[in-house]
């Protein structure tokens, strides 16, 4: 498969019902890898912040995500928040976009990553 055929993921970081805050894959280390391995990560457009472009919710799932890497440290908002009851049912990834520690945490979400794909896949 090539990553033309890769599942749409998106990295995001909820912050409530109505916006999030969208990553842009080249200033996140984990996100660097998954790019570098094939998975079709979304860029969301130019625009102002360096690492995350702020999206209303409608942008946000505009950008049709196959699967969704939520930013689970304890400042973002639950995704139920921020994907309400719309919609159809999309592989969420915990992602932490702090620094792995260790080559067992790396494989730990690679191996995550991986399931996500696999399920978005078969839907």
């Amino acid at each position: 498969a090539t990553s033309a055929d890769a599942p749409r993921v998106l990295a995001l970081s909820p912050a409530g019902p109505d916006q999030a805050h969208v990553a842009r894959p080249k200033m996140w280390p984990e996100l660097r890898v998954l790019t570098e391995l094939g998975v079709g990560l979304v860029e969301p457009a130019e625009g102002p912040g360096a690492n995350w472009s702020t999206q209303s919710r409608a942008d946000t799932f505009a950008l049709r995500p196959e699967v969704i890497l939520t930013d689970i440290r304890a400042h973002a908002a639950p995704l139920e928040e921020l994907r309400g009851s719309e919609g159809t049912p999309t592989p969420v990834v915990p992602w932490n976009p702090e620094p792995l520690y260790g080559p067992r945490d790396h494989a730990r979400f690679l191996d995550l990553v991986a399931d996500a794909l696999e399920a978005a896949r078969a839907s």
